[in-house]
């Protein structure tokens, strides 16, 4: 069974892992540490160790990661974190993988019908398909469940990828 990884990168990311019959492997939120900088403040990055550890234990035969730029409005500091995170996520992919590509959000969601979708409405569908609880974290003093919409929109990414095997 040949497995693929989606990946959205970024500190609130998540990865996962399917086969290609859309069977659930593995998946994660992104895994991150924080450190505190000179200045005092406080800095989430990814956990290279952890990343590595989990996508190094699949035999990944295709890597689908999420295409990003610059997003307006973000700080100089805020988009070199998200930049080196990026070269992470990138790196560990490519090693890690006999294939990688890379796909914007408009091409993932555009061809699953889920452009325009809120990210609730996306993770309530990838929990449909795959049944994967890690999608929705604890309850909020409504009683609603919060949605880590970086393991759904991980799922749905790789989910896009498998179109890409040959």
């Amino acid at each position: 069974m040949r497995k693929i990884l989606g990946v959205d990168p970024g500190a609130k990311g998540g990865l996962s892992i399917i086969d290609e019959q859309f069977n659930l492997i593995d998946c994660h939120k992104m895994p991150v540490s924080k450190e505190r900088g000179k200045d005092g403040k406080v800095r989430v990055r990814i956990c290279v160790p952890s990343l590595y550890e989990i996508i190094s234990k699949h035999d990944i035969d295709l890597a689908v990661v999420e295409k990003v730029g610059a997003r307006p409005g973000e700080g100089v500091n805020s988009m070199f974190s998200f930049g080196e995170a990026y070269g992470v996520v990138r790196a560990l992919a490519e090693t890690n993988s006999a294939k990688t590509i890379y796909v914007r959000p408009q091409e993932w969601r555009g061809y699953q019908s889920l452009s325009g979708l809120s990210k609730e409405q996306i993770a309530e569908i990838a929990f449909e398909i795959f049944g994967a609880k890690e999608i929705y974290g604890r309850k909020n003093k409504y009683g609603n469940y919060s949605i880590k919409d970086g393991i759904s929109d991980s799922l749905m990414i790789a989910k896009y990828g498998v179109r890409f095997l040959e």
